[in-house]
């Protein structure tokens, strides 16, 4: 034989025993898993079924699942507590079944990296159990109206919150372990929460608060020159009965300082309290038809409260306090711009829906406004019914002391006003009519109206000026008016109010 013969014979031999090998390793891989098999980053090459399943076993984890509900509530089920376990042997054995064991060579050129979930098993009755235990199951039914109330008032606070329900959780989540799910967010699937039915307590307070929202909805205002004292929903619902002043109410009595004391409104009436005939709704009085009871008492202690606001001397505080501020002036000598009684009537046949929703004031005759701010930060005030003059300088009090003003019961009251010092005098004879004063020191005001020392009278202040006043000048002690003189200049504001 030659030498090519020779080689040939050689090669036939070495491709017949690759054959030979290559068979026999497809017979090997008949029931084993062929070369470069990889399921779920095991190396099963050369493995049966049962030993693949036992390695992925030995190899796979699973600690449980984090379930998420509506109400931002998180519960974890730990996997071991329900006798959780994966087996894969089926999904295995149909991958050998569904194996060509002769097509082993491929895999020498592509990957044979597989997959597989396996088949999880799990105590169902266990689970159950556990997942009973989450609080949120525990919260017992509701009503889905609560009534509360705030700084403006009462209000129907709505639970829309939904209940969840545990047979539809628990689908969800025995679902999410036979899929082996790590986190399992329910909290906005709709399906799984009941909605709150309304219940006859819910129907009952719903009509309740209609009730008070209709007086709280009220528009009831007074006209103050350029302001507007109006009830806002807290203010009308303060004036609403409780039960906890139940007993109060009952026991008003009339009082002439209060005339709204032993009275009540009930819808478009004013009553007295119906001793027997009364009702308790939730925690508010009604009449025996049912409607809220509104203390007539705080209606008259808010309408006084809110025009004091506006009384003179309230005013200039709040101008000396840094406030924007307009200051009213009554021309009567009573220093009043408003009767507290006829505006309280006014506001409560506002209130009952008999008369206008806005009432206005009108002011006395002589009654006058001004821009605080011309006062400035020197002027002089002189309160005529407290008896009282003060100086500010720079802002601040500088003197005060008592007075005595025109004599109101002879009709010589000092007239109210604005005015601006327009002269000073020094020791000068004051002639009127009927007399002649000596003064050591003047300040003109208003015409013949101005500040001066009055020597002749040993006191000044309290009801003095309504029997034995003044001509209309404002008397001040000699030794503080002489201050005042050396202290003032000419064209310093003077604001006369009583």
């Amino acid at each position: 034989m030659n030498k090519r013969g020779i080689l040939y014979t050689l090669l036939a031999f070495s491709v017949l025993s690759l054959i030979a090998v290559y068979l026999m390793l497809g017979f090997y891989y008949n029931d084993t898993y062929a070369y470069g098999t990889w399921i779920n980053n095991i190396y099963c090459t050369g493995k049966t079924a049962e030993e693949a399943n036992t390695d992925l076993i030995n190899n796979s984890y699973y600690s449980g699942m984090i379930i998420s509900s509506a109400e931002g509530e998180k519960f974890f089920i730990d996997a071991n507590a329900i006798d959780f376990k994966v087996d894969y042997y089926d999904e295995l054995k149909k991958m050998l079944d569904d194996q060509n064991p002769f097509a082993w060579g491929i895999n020498l050129l592509t990957s044979r990296s597989k997959k597989i979930p396996g088949n999880p098993t799990f105590d169902e009755n266990k689970l159950m159990d556990l997942l009973s235990t989450w609080a949120i199951f525990d919260v017992e039914r509701s009503d889905s109206y609560e009534l509360k109330s705030n700084d403006e008032g009462f209000y129907l606070e709505v639970c829309d919150q939904k209940t969840p329900n545990f047979d539809k959780f628990y689908e969800s989540v025995k679902e999410g372990f036979y899929n082996k799910v790590y986190e399992l967010d329910l909290s906005s699937n709709k399906e799984l929460y009941d909605v709150r039915t309304i219940t006859e307590n819910d129907k009952e307070l719903k009509a309740l608060y209609d009730k008070i929202e209709s007086v709280q909805n009220i528009k009831a205002s007074i006209k103050i020159g350029e302001n507007l004292m109006k009830a806002d929903s807290s203010d009308l619902a303060d004036w609403i009965v409780k039960i906890d002043e139940l007993e109060e109410a009952r026991d008003e009595d009339f009082d002439e300082e209060n005339p709204g004391k032993g009275f009540f409104l009930a819808g478009d009436k004013m009553i007295e309290f119906p001793d027997e005939d009364y009702k308790v709704e939730e925690e508010f009085i009604t009449d025996k038809e049912g409607n809220l009871l509104l203390s007539c008492s705080k209606i008259y202690d808010f309408v006084c409260e809110g025009l004091r606001k506006y009384d003179t001397n309230n005013c200039i505080e709040r101008y000396q306090k840094g406030q924007k501020s307009t200051i009213y002036v009554s021309g009567n000598k009573n220093g009043k711009l408003y009767d507290e009684k006829q505006e309280f009537e006014d506001f409560v046949n506002s209130v009952e829906g008999m008369g206008p929703a806005e009432t206005e004031i009108t002011f006395p005759n002589k009654s006058f406004a001004i821009d605080a701010k011309e006062l400035g930060d020197e002027y002089i005030l002189v309160d005529m019914g407290n008896q009282r003059l003060r100086y500010y300088k720079n802002g601040k009090l500088t003197i005060q002391y008592d007075i005595v003003t025109g004599n109101t019961a002879l009709g010589r009251g000092t007239p109210v006003g604005l005015f601006h010092i327009y002269n000073k005098r020094y020791h000068t004879i004051l002639r009127g009519v009927d007399y002649a004063s000596y003064v050591n020191y003047w300040l003109g005001v208003n015409k013949g109206i101005g500040i001066h020392d009055a020597t002749w009278r040993s006191e000044f202040g309290g009801e003095i000026y309504k029997h034995s006043g003044s001509h209309g000048c404002i008397n001040s002690p000699l030794d503080l008016m002489e201050r005042l003189y050396e202290l003032v200049d000419v064209g310093v504001p003077v604001l006369l109010y009583y």
